[in-house]
């Protein structure tokens, strides 16, 4: 089986940092792998994007360039879209030798119902979020349905530690992927639970002048399924949040799983960037 190359995508998100620079200035601390309550201000376009390498038994390998979109509408409602691009060096019959495809098109309101600003930094903010999973996979990637869903999140500041909690409830309308590769591809539906925490290594506090951030991050990310199945990962990470961009690095390391019809993971890597326009 042929190991996937890196470089193209290491090298696009360079230079992507590098362009950030001259961005105009944001603030919206985010952990990688789950959403967060909070938006980008009305008329603002936040655009944000990820790759990610995933491992699985028997030397099988997936890699996805995600790009997520999301736009202030109003003060507090926002409009998002994420679609996955994906190439797999998967066991037959999914996708193997670099087969190339898009994955479905998530669609999502998020309206906030809380911001509590106890100060310049600290913060307490809520949102419930509804959308659907649309089928535009092509390759053997998507699922072929409609799949509506809605969930919450919470998120708080205090001081150098940040904590977000987040549910999510996904109605799989269809038969699910022809040959699932994670536990939320299969006909049932699902549940994401995920749970994050934050602390900020640089600085040990804000000057007058807003300044780059370092933060390390640790996320538990839970999938259930109707149907039996689990999946539950633990996934570390650091997080460079500077005034006009912010750069994500992290791991996945599976603590539990229990699927019967997808590979189990044993590794997943990914390095993301956001900035504004």
């Amino acid at each position: 089986m042929r190991a996937p190359a890196f470089s193209a995508v290491v090298t696009a998100v360079v230079a992507a940092v590098v362009a950030a620079v001259s961005a105009p200035p944001a603030f919206a601390q985010e952990m990688l792998n789950m959403p967060a309550a909070t938006q980008p201000s009305p008329g603002v376009l936040t655009p944000r994007a990820q790759a990610r390498a995933y491992r699985f038994e028997e030397s099988q390998w997936l890699l996805e360039q995600a790009v997520r979109l999301e736009y202030g509408l109003a003060r507090d409602l926002s409009l998002s879209a994420d679609l996955p691009f994906l190439q797999g060096f998967l066991d037959n019959p999914r996708p193997s030798d670099g087969d190339f495809g898009l994955g479905d098109l998530e669609l999502a309101l998020e309206l906030r119902i809380l911001r509590e600003d106890l100060n310049a930094i600290d913060t307490v903010r809520a949102s419930v979020f509804a959308g659907a999973e649309l089928p535009t996979g092509t390759g053997g990637f998507g699922g072929g349905s409609v799949d509506p869903f809605a969930g919450a999140v919470v998120t708080a500041i205090f001081g150098r530690h940040g904590v977000d909690a987040a549910a999510r409830y996904t109605f799989v309308t269809g038969d699910g992927h022809d040959h699932p590769v994670f536990a939320s591809d299969t006909a049932d539906d699902f549940v994401n639970l995920d749970l994050g925490y934050a602390y900020r290594l640089y600085p040990e506090a804000y000057g007058e002048e807003r300044e780059g951030a370092w933060y390390a991050t640790l996320e538990l990310n839970g999938t259930w399924t109707t149907g039996g199945e689990h999946a539950v990962l633990l996934s570390p990470g650091l997080l460079l949040e500077a005034p006009s961009y912010a750069v994500e690095l992290g791991l996945q390391v599976p603590l539990s799983q229990d699927l019967v019809h997808a590979p189990e993971l044993r590794l997943g890597l990914v390095l993301g960037l956001r900035l504004i326009f």
